[in-house]
This record gives C-alpha cells, sequence and structure tokens, in this order.
C-alpha cells in the first residue's frame, strides 16, 4: 500500500515543513525565559511544529529494498556526526563532562533524527497489519506505561500515528473521495474548512493553557493513569487535527516558507547552538522585559530561520554528509 509516490517536488509540503521549523526555532527560543506568555508560546507551537514534519516525512516515505539505505544515509549518518559534534561543542565551549550515553540518549534536538530513522524501518512492519494507524494508535497510548527515553523510542511511538496518517494520506483521501462522496464534499467547502480551523485553533489555546508541559512534549511515563492518558489522546488528537487543517489550507504556490521547508533540515541541525549562544549572553538582557522580550523571540527566530536556510549552509552540510557516506558505503 502507498509504496509509489511522486519524486516532483511540491511547494505545499515544502511550505509545511518551512513553518514548522520556524516554530521549531521559536519555541526553542521560547525557553530562554520563564513567562506565563512565552511558556504558552513553546506550549502551542508544540502542537503544529514536530506533528507537521513527521506527518510530512510519513507522505514521502516508501517501503522498498533501497529505503533502508537512503534512511541510513540521510537521517543515521547525520545523527551520528552532529552528535560527535555537539558533544566536543559541550566539552570544549561549555565545560561540561563527557557523556557516557552519547549515543543511547540522543539529547538536545537530535532525537528527531534517529526517531524519524527508527519509524522508517519499522514502516514496513506496521505495513503488515491489517489496521495499522489502530494499532499505531494503541501503542502510542501504551508507550506510556514504559520509562524509556534510550534513542527517544518513547517518541517513536507516540509520534507513529502521525507518521503513518501521512503515509497512508493518499489512500485514505481517496477512500474518502470514492465511497464517501457526501463527506468529502462537505469537508471541501470553503465554510466547513474555517469552521473547523476555528475550532482547532480554540482547542489547541485552550490545551496550551491548561496542559503541563510534560503532557504537550509527549515524552514522559504516566504517573496518573487515568488522566495522563485522557491527557495523551487529547494531544495526539489536537495535533492530528492541527496537521490535516494546515494541510488543507497551505498554498503550493512558493514563498518565504518554501525555502525555509526545503533547508528545513540544515536549519534543525544548526539552530540548536544559536539558541545556547543566545541563553548564554542574551537572557539576562530580558530578565524585567517580558514583553520586549516576546517580540524579540518573533524576531530572531525568524532571523536565524532565514540565515541557516541560505544555500551556503546547506551545501557545507551535504558535502558534509557525502563525505561520510562515501567512507562508510560502497559506490555502485
Amino acid at each position: 500500500m502507498n509504496e509509489v509516490k511522486t519524486k516532483v517536488r511540491i511547494n505545499k509540503y515544502d511550505n509545511l515543513k518551512g513553518l514548522a521549523i520556524f516554530m521549531i526555532v521559536l519555541g526553542h527560543m521560547a525557553f530562554l525565559r520563564k513567562y506565563d506568555s512565552i511558556s504558552f508560546i513553546h506550549d502551542f507551537v508544540f502542537l503544529f511544529d514536530l506533528p507537521l514534519f513527521f506527518f510530512v516525512a510519513g507522505y514521502f516515505s516508501k517501503i522498498g529494498p533501497d529505503e533502508p539505505v537512503k534512511a541510513f544515509k540521510r537521517l543515521f549518518v547525520p545523527f551520528v556526526i552532529f552528535r560527535v559534534l555537539f558533544e566536543l561543542f559541550s566539552i570544549f565551549y561549555l565545560g561540561k563532562p563527557p557523556s557516557n550515553q552519547m549515543f543511547i540518549r540522543p539529547g538536545y534536538m537530535l532525537w528527531f533524527l534517529i526517531c524519524l530513522f527508527i519509524m522508517k524501518m519499522l514502516l514496513p512492519i506496521f505495513d503488515k497489519f491489517r489496521y495499522p494507524l489502530v494499532t499505531a494508535f494503541i501503542l502510542a497510548l501504551l508507550i506510556g506505561f514504559i520509562k524509556c527515553n534510550i534513542l527517544g523510542i518513547s517518541r517513536v511511538f507516540t509520534f507513529m500515528p502521525i507518521f503513518l496518517i501521512g503515509f497512508y494520506f493518499k489512500d485514505y483521501q481517496s477512500k474518502l473521495e470514492t465511497n464517501y462522496k457526501r463527506l468529502n464534499g462537505l469537508l471541501n467547502k470553503k465554510s466547513t474548512i474555517i469552521l473547523i480551523a476555528i475550532i482547532a485553533l480554540l482547542i489547541s489555546i485552550i490545551v496550551a493553557y491548561e496542559l503541563p508541559f510534560r503532557h504537550i512534549i509527549l515524552k514522559h511515563p504516566y504517573h496518573d493513569f487515568l488522566i495522563d492518558i485522557i491527557y495523551r489522546i487529547i494531544v495526539l488528537g489536537i495535533s492530528t487535527l492541527n496537521v490535516l487543517v494546515l494541510n488543507k489550507i497551505m498554498t503550493n504556490s512558493s514563498n518565504i516558507f518554501t525555502k525555509f521547508g526545503r533547508a528545513s533540515l540544515t536549519v534543525y541541525l544548526l539552530h540548536g547552538y544559536i539558541i545556547i549562544l543566545s541563553k548564554l549572553y542574551l537572557k539576562p538582557v530580558f530578565a524585567n522585559y517580558p514583553r520586549r522580550f516576546i517580540a524579540f523571540i518573533f524576531i530572531f527566530s525568524f532571523i536565524i530561520t532565514f540565515i541557516l536556510s541560505r544555500d551556503i549552509f546547506t551545501n557545507i552540510l551535504n558535502k558534509l554528509f557525502d563525505g561520510a557516506n562515501n567512507l562508510i558505503l560502497k559506490n555502485n
């Protein structure tokens, strides 16, 4: 199922990734200070940014004999390289002691790469289930009973339903158009789309205000079974709804987010160092100016994303990754 997908670049999905990477930078910038309004920002964007990335990654994923090697080259090798670079940065610049679990616990931001790599390895297994999405959703709830941060495993299973929605999206869309024509027509009405978008936005605001961040981040094991599992269902549900709404309304025309999206991996891998330096040198500046700080993080996040999405940085990383892959793998 869904094994053949187009190789043509689609602006719409680059735009989704571009919006997501800007939100990720914004969310990480918001951690610089502890204001209620700032906390709301990083809680709110988390309901959009990573779900969007996993959805788009699933949409363009395939099942085939060459896919494990491609995933190794595009995800695992960058993970190893940047885990080593970050370890060196932590030791020689930040003065931290060496980690004895450097690759087992990916740590700062790099967990996403190894999670996505594992998801792609698990994709053929999930595809063999009769109801892969239902299976993934059940596992997303069950993983909360286990304390397991090794290789980001908890998030692998937590976000797997959204990844699979992206992977099977064309199949689901085709079935909706063929078997549920009236419902499909209703969902394509402008008034319905606007109504659903408003509902999704309002629910996201409420969730960001009311739920503790430890529940929104979908990382920590359950403390209170009933409450925690309800919160996880709510967060997964609204995150999925946000992804589907944005996928519906996102334009296919080229814009600034298109460039951000095409360089999203570069921005993701490099922006963390700027965030860390910002914590060291900029955090004290806004200690007593929360409103100015809010304006600052929006502007600075845009500047970071804009600068790091320039071709020069992507070209440097591509040469670095290509060189590493050539050393590791045979060239056919």
